[in-house]
Order: structure tokens, then sequence, then C-alpha cells
């Protein structure tokens, strides 16, 4: 029984590679695709696997420190997904070392290819054919798979401030964690909410002169611990209920301060550098020629194994309406992955 197992997987690698078809793409390579990865290859190791997305420009990876993962006391989120990109490389070695005993086999069948590759590129288009899926790249590349897992992040919202695109780069960013240390001293502001706004600040305070938090509702709506940090931090002041469409960056060539209107009256604030942590609705538009559920909030929907209404596409992550802490996004990623591979095997 083993025997035929190591023959049909060795038999099924080499009819993918020999139609081009792929078993499990991803789309989204930061903390949610990631595990999906790790997970489809802990199940299954003969199947090949796809991610398509910039690890380095991920949520996890512009979240500054994480203190809450489980057994880990603290780490930078950048850092983490370096770690986790090694852990794949070790399994990739590990897959190809496996087979090293039979050079003929190896190049016969190329199982020197690795089992996770990841891709920098985006995709535009997802459609059904037969039993596989059809996936376009932006580039007009055509994938097939088995299966997709759908577990990129949320976009940043663009747009909603008057000012952004003649500042942006210029002054103007959208990542606090990744810019603000290049304004050690001087008075910046970010506007946003939630606990992405928050770590923006709790990082901007200990290189800043002075941080300004803009927000658009009455609450932060943050992590108590996180609120407790910002009210115990002197260079940090909240403003809140602030309408954002009367906000304006301004400047010269570079930021010099905004304009905004609190209480009824306008006023206006001298900062060196605004930074913008706001995040849109889930972007689906490559999804347009499926018959797939959205729910109301604009989230897509999934059964108990993450499955979608699509059979063979699974979601995870902050696009089905979870929360964004790291032990959730790697719990949901892994899951997809588990389920996916589960649904290729019965095939």
């Amino acid at each position: 029984m083993t025997v035929n197992f190591i023959f049909n997987s060795m038999f099924t690698t080499y009819m993918n590679k020999k139609d081009g078809t792929i078993d499990l793409v991803i789309i989204g390579s930061g903390l949610t695709g990631l595990s999906a990865a790790i997970a489809a290859y802990s199940k299954n190791p003969d199947l090949k696997v796809k991610l398509f997305g910039i690890p380095y420009d991920t949520n996890t990876a512009k979240k500054g420190t994480i203190d809450t993962i489980p057994g880990i006391e603290s780490v930078v989120g950048v850092d983490y997904i370096v770690q986790i990109l090694g852990q794949i490389e070790k399994f990739n070695n590990e897959y190809i070392s496996s087979f090293s005993s039979s050079e003929e086999q190896n190049d016969n069948l190329e199982m020197k290819e690795k089992r996770i590759e990841i891709e920098e590129e985006k995709i535009s288009k997802i459609k059904k054919e037969e039993e596989n899926f059809v996936l376009v790249t932006e580039e007009g590349e055509t994938i097939r798979a088995k299966a997709v897992i759908l577990a990129y992040d949320l976009p940043e919202l663009k747009g909603a401030i008057k000012g952004e695109e003649e500042f942006e780069s210029q002054g103007l960013s959208y990542c606090a964690i990744c810019d603000g240390a290049l304004f050690r001293g001087k008075k910046v502001c970010i506007i946003g909410k939630d606990n992405f706004a928050a770590r923006g600040a709790l990082f901007l305070r200990k290189y800043c002169r002075k941080v300004t938090v803009i927000c658009p509702s009455s609450t932060l709506d943050i992590d108590k611990r996180f609120m407790k940090k910002l009210e115990k931090s002197p260079n940090v002041k909240i403003k809140y209920g602030i309408n954002l469409s009367k906000v304006e960056v301004i400047g010269t060539q570079f930021v010099t301060g905004i304009k905004f209107v609190e209480d009824g009256e306008e006023k206006e604030l001298s900062v060196n550098a605004v930074f913008i942590e706001l995040k849109d609705k889930p972007d689906f538009s490559m999804l347009k020629e499926l018959d797939i559920k959205i729910n109301e909030e604009g989230f897509l929907v999934t059964n108990s194994n993450k499955e979608t209404t699509i059979p063979g596409i699974f979601a995870a992550g902050v696009i089905t309406g979870e929360e964004d802490y790291c032990a959730i996004l790697m719990g949901e990623g892994y899951k997809a992955g588990i389920n996916a591979v589960n649904y290729i095997n019965k095939k």
C-alpha cells in the first residue's frame, strides 16, 4: 500500500508537470497564505503549491513589534515573515533531498523543483474550466490549478483624503512602520483607527517629537492594552470624530501640515509627515467571472472548512471578515490549507 501511494504521488507529480497544472494556488503571501502553504506541505509534500504576492508588502510585515503570538515573546513583523520564508525553504530542500538517492528518477520527474514557490505577480482573473481553475496574471500568463486559496490582505483605502495623490512619497505614506523612522525628531500625523493605527502611533512615538492621531470616529476601536500605552505617551495626542472629507494635506514640494475641522472650527496643524492607516473593503475584481457569494459586509462567505460557495476555492483571513490577529490568521490559513489538500486528494 505504501509502495502504491509513493508511485501514485510520483505519477501525479509527473502528469501535473506535463500538462502544466499546479495542484494548489494560494493568492496572498502574508501570514495566512504562508500558513496555508505550510499546512498543505505537511499534509502532502508531493503536491505542487504556488503562492502569488510579495511577502514583505503584507500586513504582518508592516506590523512592527508583535508580542501576542503564543510561544514567541516578541518579534518584529518583517522578521517573522523572514523566519517563515526560511522555514518554507527548509521544506523545499527537505523534499529535494528525500529523492536524492535516485539521480535518474530526479532527472526524469524533475523532483528537484521546489514544492512551494512564491511569485511576486498579481492575479487579475480566475475562472472555472471543466474540473480545474484558470488564473490569469496581470502580465497575461495563464495558470491552471486544481484548487485555489484566497488569502490576501485588505488594501489601503486611498483617495479619502484631499492632497493624497499630490504628496504621496513627498511626506505622505501609507505605512508608519515602514517610513516613520525617516522623520526622527519631527512632528507627524497619523490618520486612521483600529489596531493598525494604534501600532503605527506606538511606533512613531519612539522616533518623532509629536504624534497626532486623527480618528474619524468617536473611538479608536483598538485593544485596551494599546489604548493604555497611548494614554501614557506624552508625545501622542488623539483627535476624535474628525470628518475625513474635510481633511486636507497641505505643503509646497513636501508636506508641511494638514487642515481639518474640529468642533465646527477649521484648524491647521503643522507636521512634517502624514501617515494614512485606513483599510478598504476586499478587492474581489478577479472573481467577477465566478458566481461566488459575498456577504452584506463585503466579505467572502465560507463554510466550516473554509470553502467558498465555489467548490475548490477556499478563503481565509481578513477577506472573510476575520480579525487581524496573528494566531487567528495562522489558524485560518492552516485550516484552509488542510482542507484544500483534502479536496485535491478526493479528486
